[in-house]
């Protein structure tokens, strides 16, 4: 039986980076990696004739070469990337311009948002430990998200440092103000996880660039 190259691809805990794409896209998908799947079962969704499924890979942030983030505007952010078929698995992104290519930057951890820290604060917690961490997303707030996007579509990407263990990021807004976004693979300043009041690794195999990956705007991640 044939099986797609990209198919269960173990890189971290993602599985696939697909696309659902119009059939005349195909070879503007290909130059970029991709290839047409006949049947891959998302959803239970099967295109219709003028839809075609591909899948790719994902770059490491190593294998992108983080001196290629160097001055790239970030044009826009999101906590809901990634999904498991049921549900999302709260992967962190940041879109920026690459040689007029829209991609992504992504944390692929569960629930990112709880072990990335914009300057002094975590992206987001459960709204239980909301008091204690004062995160920037807080969930009885539904404006918070827009104003933290607002923040994060004002900076600029300075340089970025990753090692095994660690990733700081450093940006600057258009007032010339530096802003810093890092995270570790165990850290106090974590929150508690909500079902269990213990604060969790980010991740238990591998390194942290492991877990940053770079992937075309418009694609998924399946874990």
């Amino acid at each position: 039986m044939f099986k797609h190259k990209y198919l269960n691809l173990n890189m971290g805990i993602v599985k696939e980076n697909f696309v659902i794409s119009k059939s005349e896209d195909e070879k503007l998908w290909n130059s970029r990696g991709f290839e047409k799947i006949r049947k891959y079962p998302i959803f239970n969704y099967f295109p219709n004739k003028n839809e075609i499924i591909m899948l790719g890979k994902p770059l490491t942030i190593k294998e992108f070469k983080v001196e290629n983030f160097n001055g790239c505007q970030i044009i826009d952010f999101s906590t809901y990337i990634g999904t498991y078929g049921m549900g999302g698995s709260g992967f962190v992104g940041f879109k920026f311009n690459y040689n007029g290519e829209m991609r992504w930057l992504v944390y692929c951890i569960w629930l990112a948002g709880e072990h990335i820290i914009l300057d002094d604060r975590i992206l987001t917690c459960h709204p239980k430990f909301d008091d204690k961490y004062k995160p920037y997303i807080d969930y009885n707030n539904p404006n918070s998200l827009d104003s933290l996007k607002n923040i994060i579509k004002d900076l600029a990407i300075k340089n970025i440092d990753i090692s095994d263990n660690e990733f700081n990021m450093i940006l600057t807004d258009s007032k010339f103000n530096i802003h810093t976004i890092s995270t570790k693979k165990e850290s106090e300043s974590f929150p508690e996880q909500a079902g269990t009041g213990v604060k969790r690794k980010s991740f238990e195999n591998g390194i942290m660039s492991d877990y940053w990956l770079v992937i075309y705007d418009k694609t998924e991640l399946m874990v």
